[in-house]
């Protein structure tokens, strides 16, 4: 087998010839198989583009340059890594090349640089009253709260 014939469109009464099952019907298919010993068993001259689905591991495949090459399942990503630098305030980054990947960062406040603040500022919040989910408000809104005074029940002066 060669590279396979692409599409036919048969006349009536045209004789489909041995080549042409093998050429338009066996090599355009997705051929299912158990595995990879049983799909290589039956397919002895496989050609590039021709495909199957190998049913122990889930794996669709194509032929290509002389191998049999996973479709689906199979990506580029080789690594993942998470990075800190020292002035980011955060730490506890990993790199992971395979299988499961987990990282916890750490906030860390006295890594971080300092800054000016401004009233648009983004500030991040554990919300006490809603779980602690993690919300934003401003430091204008922060600011808004000091300007209506604090309310004490007890206030004890030490001189």
């Amino acid at each position: 087998m060669g590279m396979p014939s692409g599409f036919k469109v048969f006349a009536v009464s045209e004789v489909l010839t041995a080549a042409d099952v093998n050429d338009y019907l066996m090599e355009q298919a997705v051929t299912v198989f158990s595995n990879a010993t049983a799909r290589d068993a039956a397919i002895t001259s496989p050609a590039n583009g021709q495909a199957c689905f190998l049913l122990d591991s889930n794996t669709l495949q194509f032929y290509f340059s002389s191998a049999w090459n996973d479709f689906v399942g199979a990506g580029d990503i080789t690594g993942v890594t998470i990075t800190t630098s020292s002035t980011s305030g955060l730490s506890g980054g990993a790199a992971a090349t395979s299988g499961a990947f987990a990282s916890t960062l750490v906030i860390s406040p006295g890594q971080a640089t300092s800054a000016t603040v401004a009233g648009s500022d983004i500030v991040l919040i554990g919300d006490a009253d809603d779980s602690n989910n993690l919300k934003r408000t401003t430091a204008q809104d922060i600011a808004n709260l000091a300007a209506g005074g604090v309310s004490l029940g007890l206030v004890i002066a030490l001189t």
